[in-house]
């Protein structure tokens, strides 16, 4: 069994709360079908999209995280492309490295952590040097 995350860009059509219970419960079944577990689910909302994917400029964004073996991955995402109401979608393999995981939690707070020392090394100011 190994780790995946899957993010689904679901048309807004589909956005209803019951529509969006009915895709997140279609595909966690897929999962259990294949002897995985779903570790979590996070609903990012809706969101413009950067490019216009069949007519549409938005769409709700839902994020699976799960453990499933490699065949099940295949079976899952033949059925995310016949799929209607899913406009874009992208599993991603996990390392193990990651954090557990947490819904809502926000992945860009990592900025907290930055040190003086890696922004001066970026800008090019270090030890009193400037860009004339």
């Amino acid at each position: 069994m190994r780790n995946y995350e899957s993010v689904f860009i679901v048309r807004p059509s589909a956005g209803a709360e019951a529509d969006l219970t009915a895709i997140i419960d279609k595909y966690s079944g897929v999962i259990t079908s294949h002897q995985g577990e779903v570790a979590g689910v996070d609903r990012w909302g809706l969101q413009k999209l950067a490019y216009t994917i069949n007519k549409e400029t938005q769409g709700f964004y839902l994020l699976l995280r799960y453990t499933m073996s490699p065949d099940g991955i295949k079976e899952m995402e033949r059925q995310l492309r016949i799929d209607d109401r899913i406009l874009k979608f992208l599993t991603v393999k996990l390392t193990g490295d990651e954090e557990p995981f947490t819904p809502g939690q926000d992945e860009d707070t990592d900025d907290e952590n930055v040190n003086d020392e890696d922004v001066i090394e970026e800008t090019g100011e270090e030890n009193g040097e400037e860009n004339a």
